[in-house]
């Protein structure tokens, strides 16, 4: 593969997550329940050679940072990046292939945030805390990658609820 072929492979790619990334920035409930989801390149040289990094970057619920990262070495061609579920390293010079893994990684992306609130809760609940004050405090956060959409507060207040009956909670004056 020529390096003219090697450059068009990640323009491709570039192309691809581009187009990707911009179908979750609107309207602004979507934007915020795939935590905010964006890219960034950098690229270095080392030895006459060209790497590039391209990390997309989303937040969980409260603001923790989370990336997919791919590597391109564009003096071989070839793609790398972590497989999610074995966590191991895979190199390709595919560039379909790469996209696929990152349409897989960011409809997970929901997922992985209620994982996070979830536990969360469960952490209020633990403590004693004001699940739903602090759950309030997600919605209205000025973080927007931090904050939460309605769904995720709906989910969210259906957690707290039986995460409080699970640990025998009795409201005042009533039954649960």
């Amino acid at each position: 593969m020529s390096k003219k072929t090697h450059n068009n492979a990640f323009e491709e790619l570039r192309q691809g997550l581009d187009n990707l990334i911009d179908r979750y920035r609107y309207p602004q409930e979507r934007r915020i329940g795939y935590g905010n989801l964006r890219q960034e390149y950098s690229d270095w040289e080392k030895d006459g050679k060209t790497t590039i990094n391209v990390a997309i970057v989303y937040e969980t619920p409260g603001g923790s940072t989370a990336q997919i990262n791919i590597t391109y070495d564009s003096g071989q061609g070839h793609f790398s990046y972590l497989q999610q579920e074995q966590e191991r390293p895979v190199t390709t010079d595919c560039v379909a292939s790469v996209l696929d893994v990152v349409k897989e990684q960011v409809t997970a992306i929901p997922r992985k945030r209620r994982s996070v609130l979830f536990r969360q809760i469960e952490t209020w609940c633990a403590e004693g805390r004001p699940v739903f004050e602090e759950l309030n405090k997600l919605l209205q956060s000025e973080f927007l990658g931090g904050r939460i959409n309605h769904h995720e507060l709906r989910d969210g207040i259906n957690y707290a609820i039986d995460c409080r009956k699970r640990a025998g909670y009795v409201p005042p004056g009533g039954e649960s």
